[in-house]
């Protein structure tokens, strides 16, 4: 349960920071701060005012950018500082550049387009952020999360490259994944959200596969575009089946493209086994026969990663 309310945590703050590429206006009430402690000279922007930042890296204090969960922190802003109230962002929903708020709190404490950050370096060449969660208009100084952005001309001129070859992941990260591969190969129950998800194709004419696609994220019912992997969902349609039947599971994709059923997603009220039993069968006897499962892979890593599949069986 503790791992799970982190895993809510870590959602909160990706919402946190997909509302500054949204052009959503908003008044916010600045929060205060736990610690108590002597405010310092609030931050300032001026100094950089004008300048084009890119984020070239998003990881947690242990220097990687995956958690547990297979969730990827990808790095995303690209911004430019106009005062030290507005700040041009190019947003991923509109695809072009907008204004968003500044709100300066208190020492290194400021919402930048709506989302909370702690200003940890602040140069003409880069500027480190802290993510902050925010509760109850109090602080929480314990996020883990933190942004790298470093300027256009930092980038071309100084280190002679490119923010592309910049945001690729790190070789660190692709140890983690190879040894999380490892691990959830000898125990499928270990298996993590793949951040290109595992795919169910259709190999007979009465099947059909739908997947649901998050377009948009929606900060007030918990949905964000990283849902797209981390809860891959899908409809299976099987017309001429053996019986009328409508059962939504979560199944095991495998690295060998394998489905392996886990567990019933709605309750269930009686005949718990016979029924899990028959929902078993529909995975072995169905889903395996009748699709082509593509594995879902992390960094060019096959791995086994969990589905959601509700299948809907029609006599016909």
């Amino acid at each position: 349960m503790n791992n799970y309310r982190l895993f809510l945590i870590t959602k909160y703050l990706l919402l946190l920071l997909c509302t500054a590429v949204m052009a959503v206006s908003c008044k916010q009430t600045p929060p205060s701060n736990n610690s108590g402690a002597k405010s310092k000279a609030r931050v300032s922007f001026k100094k950089v005012r004008g300048i084009a930042y890119t984020e070239v890296r998003r990881e947690y204090d242990n220097h990687l950018g995956y958690n547990n969960y297979g969730y990827h922190l990808e790095p995303e802003w690209q911004i430019t500082f106009l005062s030290d109230d507005s700040v041009r962002i190019f947003s991923l929903v509109l695809q072009k550049f907008i204004v968003e708020p500044v709100i300066i709190d208190h020492d290194s404490v400021a919402t930048v387009a709506h989302s909370w950050l702690r200003v940890k370096k602040l140069t003409k060449d880069s500027i480190l952020f802290q993510v902050l969660y925010v509760a109850n208009q109090k602080i929480d100084d314990k996020s883990n999360i933190y942004m790298t952005l470093y300027s256009n001309d930092y980038i071309k001129n100084v280190l002679h490259t490119t923010a592309d070859k910049l945001q690729t992941p790190p070789r660190r990260d692709s140890l983690y994944i190879k040894k999380k591969t490892e691990a959830s190969i000898a125990n499928i129950n270990k298996a993590f959200a793949a951040t290109e998800p595992a795919n169910l194709i259709s190999n007979n004419p009465n099947v059909t596969v739908t997947k649901k696609n998050v377009t948009k994220a929606i900060a007030m019912e918990n949905v964000t575009l990283a849902d797209n992997y981390l809860s891959p969902t899908f409809t299976v349609t099987i017309h001429k089946a053996y019986n009328t039947f409508n059962y939504s599971m979560q199944v095991i994709a495998d690295e060998k493209g394998k489905l392996h059923f886990v567990k019933s997603m709605t309750y269930i009220p009686d005949d718990v086994d016979a029924r899990l039993k028959v929902m078993k069968g529909v995975v072995d006897g169905y889903l395996t026969v009748y699709l082509i499962t593509k594995p879902g892979t992390t960094l060019g890593i096959a791995h086994p990663s969990r589905i959601l599949v509700r299948v809907i069986g029609i006599e016909d």
